[in-house]
């Protein structure tokens, strides 16, 4: 007959919180969703929109034109220091280079007193004071450059002074400019958000060239309008609503984002603004070509503009590359 198999104990491993959790013991379980952190357990704060961001911008702005005028006042006490510093110190060159014939005459004086062994103090023919004309002299000599001495000293306490403002006004300047610098960083930061948010890119399907508009601003906007009509044709004296000439195109443009009236005249327009260099062009800002300024368009991105270029062409992005007559540009906001 067969034994029978020995019986086998069965172990019971060790419970775990998780385990005891699913038995029904009631221990707490930490679960991933618990144990992640709040920031995680709710989804991202929206982004901020235009109205949010240009509210910051304007913010920014203010605090960094009263960072800019501190660190301008401060560049002014630092030149007014620095002058102070250099008056001084003239000051002092000249009582030292008063003093020093007094000083010579001193010593030569008390070297012929040496040579004859000791200042004269006969009583006769020395005056009141007793004493000879040598003794009397070098004696005055003395308290003169004891005065001298005295007015240097004061000088040279007074140089110290100035050159101790300085450098307290010059790192005035510095903390000055560096709170300007990371304001100016701010608004820079808040503005390419801005970009960000309200960039739009558009293609000219007959010259092939593609352009980006940037900025949420009056000008921007009127460049957005304005790309709108690409392919429109060029008619003389147009101001749209389908056909344009070169300063036309630029008032029905202007017209849809709340500035109408504009003249219909490039002289004219260029005469309204600001003026810009050609190297802080921003989208909107418009251009203009020949020393009479027959021509205009609406600068975009990258060297890019948007014009009505003449008779028999149409509305579109071209390179001002292209251009060997350009006249200048301003920006109307």
């Amino acid at each position: 007959m067969t034994p029978a198999p020995p019986k086998r104990r069965l172990v019971v491993p060790a419970l775990t919180t998780a385990s005891l959790v699913v038995c029904g013991v009631g221990l707490p379980i930490t679960s991933p969703a618990a144990s992640a952190s709040p920031a995680s357990a709710h989804a991202a704060a929206p982004a901020p929109g235009e109205s949010e961001l240009r509210k910051r911008l304007d913010a920014l702005n203010t605090e960094a034109e009263k960072l800019t005028e501190r660190y301008n006042k401060s560049r002014v006490e630092l030149g007014k220091a620095k002058q102070a510093e250099l008056d001084a110190a003239k000051a002092a060159d000249t009582l030292q280079a008063q003093a020093a014939p007094a000083r010579e005459e001193l010593g030569r004086l008390a070297a012929a007193d040496y040579m004859t062994g000791g200042p004269d103090m006969m009583f006769a023919g020395g005056g009141a004071t007793g004493l000879s004309a040598s003794a009397y002299l070098a004696q005055s000599r003395a308290a003169a450059v004891n005065r001298l001495q005295a007015q240097i000293d004061g000088a040279v306490r007074a140089q110290q002074a100035a050159a101790a403002r300085t450098a307290q006004v010059r790192r005035a300047a510095a903390r000055s400019l560096s709170a300007r610098e990371a304001a100016k960083a701010k608004v820079d930061e808040v503005t390419r958000q801005l970009d960000k948010l309200t960039t739009t890119t558009a293609k000219d399907p007959g010259t092939g060239l593609s352009a980006t508009v940037k900025g949420s601003g009056r000008p921007a906007k009127m460049a957005r309008k304005a790309l709108s009509k690409i392919g429109s044709p060029y008619v003389w004296a147009a101001a749209g609503p389908s056909s344009f000439d070169c300063s036309g195109l630029v008032v029905w443009a202007y017209g849809k984002v709340g500035k109408p009236g504009l003249p219909h005249y490039t002289g004219d327009l260029f005469g309204q603004g600001r003026k810009v260099g050609k190297g802080e062009l921003r989208s909107g800002d418009l251009v203009y070509f020949g020393g009479d300024l027959h021509h205009m368009g609406i600068y975009l991105s990258d060297g890019k503009y948007l014009h009505a270029p003449q008779t028999g062409d149409v509305v579109k992005i071209s390179k001002l590359s292209d251009r060997s007559d350009y006249a200048g540009a301003n920006r109307i906001e």
